[in-house]
């Protein structure tokens, strides 16, 4: 008989399991024939394979199944710009293994660039808060007015 431990579902997978780290090529590849080539969000013809919590935030490139969703090129600008949030897309995706760069831990919830969401529906700067793409995306979004410094009341 097998037990399950408390937070298996947050363990990066094991290759053996399908689901560890895979070369870009076949994460696209993945990524888009788990959803038959469609939008996860809407059902169009899905253009792009979206890294659910930015690539950047991992030092292997985050290429896990767990943490690619297909999507349309309208969905996938709101998946950057945050529009969608996180649990969104891996709900849309069906996914229930979470997959965390490494110093981040499921007791938060995150955004796609690794900003912590408050329960106050404020949000604390994460590592890439002054990457250019992220900033660019997060004002896209409506967002950048919602951030206060770590550990504000």
């Amino acid at each position: 008989m097998s037990r399950v431990r408390p937070n298996a579902c947050l363990e990066r997978p094991s290759a053996s399991a399908g689901r560890g780290l895979l070369a870009r090529e076949t994460f696209h590849d993945q990524v888009l024939a788990r959803s038959a080539g469609r939008c996860v969000m809407c059902a169009s013809k899905a253009v792009d394979a979206h890294h659910i919590l930015e690539r950047k935030l991992f030092p292997d490139g985050g290429f896990y199944l767990d943490n690619g969703a297909a999507v349309c090129e309208t969905h996938h600008w709101d998946c950057e710009t945050t529009r969608l949030s996180v649990a969104e897309i891996r709900r849309a995706c069906g996914i229930t293994r979470i997959v965390l760069p490494p110093g981040f831990t499921a007791a938060h919830d995150y955004d796609k660039w690794g900003n912590r969401l408050r329960a106050d529906g404020l949000r604390e700067p994460g590592p890439l808060f002054e990457d250019t793409g992220c900033r660019r995306a997060l004002a896209a979004g409506g967002v950048l007015g919602l951030f206060v410094p770590k550990g504000t009341p």
